[in-house]
């Protein structure tokens, strides 16, 4: 399973992702920083990558068809979170779930809680 991570993402979720035994790539370090959403998404779907952001555009049907991502978490947490503590959680939902699950859906993370809407 691979993982791709807006910019909007902390950096240091890509080793945790790794640790867990999955791959994962930071949009910062394959020259895709200050990218348009729309090449964010592109990379990610040719990569068949799970795309981790905090943009709740991704999300929206109206501007991303259903065949736009291989699947798509948003993290909706409060704007103060650390990197420590975004890590943290991300870790305990990827331990916690099968990741199958995410392919082909919307993942909306939140404290304590995740909402799952499959794209087909």
């Amino acid at each position: 399973m691979m993982f791709f991570l807006d910019e909007n993402i902390p950096k240091s979720l890509v080793e945790t992702i790794k640790k867990l035994g999955f791959e994962a790539e930071h949009a910062r370090d394959v020259g895709l920083g200050g990218c348009s959403d729309i090449k964010i998404a592109e990379y990610a779907k040719k990569r068949n990558a799970i795309l981790i952001t905090k943009d709740l555009e991704f999300g929206s049907l109206i501007i991303y068809s259903k065949n736009s991502h291989y699947g798509l978490i948003v993290i909706r947490l409060p704007h103060f979170y650390t990197s420590n503590q975004i890590v943290k959680i991300m870790n305990r939902f990827l331990s916690n779930i099968n990741v199958e699950i995410l392919i082909n859906s919307i993942v909306i993370l939140e404290i304590a809680r995740y909402r799952i809407r499959k794209l087909i």
